[in-house]
């Protein structure tokens, strides 16, 4: 079968809006960020519209029930002012297709600029901690609750075995930092006790909360991105990958960021030091694969295996690091 050029994509999806809203695309500019999709910023007579499609190979239907799902939810979340974008549906379906079965989603253009990681300033970060509160209330509150976990942390025989991986691969290359994060690393899985997750709460959760899904203006939030891994697991892993993510810079973490986010988060939804400290061991369990030295191939992984080091450097200190939050 030939493979259509992200042209001949584009075009079909062009075509598609026209006869579903009578829109006319005039100019239509590629968004690069993001693995594998493809993405536009659409002009078109009805205003700037934004356009992802779903790879086939990345996203296959099954897989894209989930999503409907979690984009449900988004759009409700828009209803009630959570600053995300406006999905635009046709027949109440939010994922819609070519005829020639190309899947793709449309949503309203969001303002607003990226921040470097660890470099979001501290109104910044209270007002992410407002929203993600008010969005756990809310989806506590009214999503469905009736749902498996979507995901469970890995056993420590599964964990050990990935750690024995990422050892030898930085072994044989003699990569220093990721030997010394490693063997670190090890001496936590060892000591740590996995009875320690079945206490988190489950629930709704964004589950990719980083600062690459966040546009934000000078001093708060424009808009929460990517809610296409939106899923039933443990609504911590937002508080602590945002955390993560905004305020660790070389190797140390902006206090004053993270107690502005969690002052944000307590408006809404309670927040303890002992539950945050939780949320950060959640994520460096669900995420410890990732510290190893093909992870140097790819930002954003290079970016959590900074992450991970950190909290591996602080893990016996997370307590008297965050006991004044």
């Amino acid at each position: 079968m030939e493979l259509k050029s992200s042209d001949d994509i584009l075009n079909e999806i062009i075509a598609q809006i026209e006869k579903v809203y009578g829109w006319t695309t005039y100019r239509a500019e590629p968004n690069h960020f993001g693995y594998a999709n493809l993405k536009w910023k659409l002009h078109t007579d009805a205003g700037i519209r934004f356009v992802k499609q779903y790879n086939a190979v990345r996203y296959s239907d099954h897989l894209l029930h989930s999503v409907e799902t979690a984009l449900g939810l988004q759009d409700r979340l828009h209803q009630i002012g959570i600053p995300c974008p406006k999905i635009f549906s046709d027949q109440g379906r939010y994922i819609q297709r070519t005829p020639s079965g190309e899947r793709f989603m449309v949503t309203s253009y969001c303002d607003g600029y990226m921040v470097n990681p660890g470099e979001v300033n501290v109104d910044q970060m209270y007002h992410l901690g407002q929203i993600t509160g008010r969005l756990h209330q809310w989806l506590r509150l009214n999503a469905p609750s009736n749902y498996p976990l979507h995901w469970q942390p890995e056993s420590k025989a599964s964990t050990l075995a990935t750690w024995e991986k990422n050892w030898n691969d930085a072994y044989t290359v003699g990569a220093d930092k990721y030997i010394s994060a490693l063997e670190t690393q090890r001496e936590i899985i060892d000591g740590f006790n996995l009875n320690t997750f079945q206490s988190c709460e489950e629930g709704w959760v964004h589950w990719d909360l980083f600062v690459d899904n966040i546009l934000f203006h000078s001093n708060q939030v424009s808009a929460i991105l990517d809610f296409d891994r939106m899923h039933y697991i443990y609504p911590e892993f937002d508080i602590s990958r945002a955390i993560l993510s905004g305020a660790i810079l070389e190797n140390n973490i902006n206090l004053e960021s993270t107690k502005a986010f969690v002052m944000g988060y307590r408006e809404s939804s309670p927040l303890t030091v002992a539950k945050l400290i939780r949320s950060i061991q959640l994520t460096w369990w669900k995420e410890a694969a990732w510290l190893s030295i093909k992870s140097e191939e790819y930002r954003t992984l290079r970016r959590f295996a900074h992450e991970l080091m950190w909290v591996s450097d602080n893990w016996f200190a997370l307590e008297e690091i965050l006991n004044e939050i």
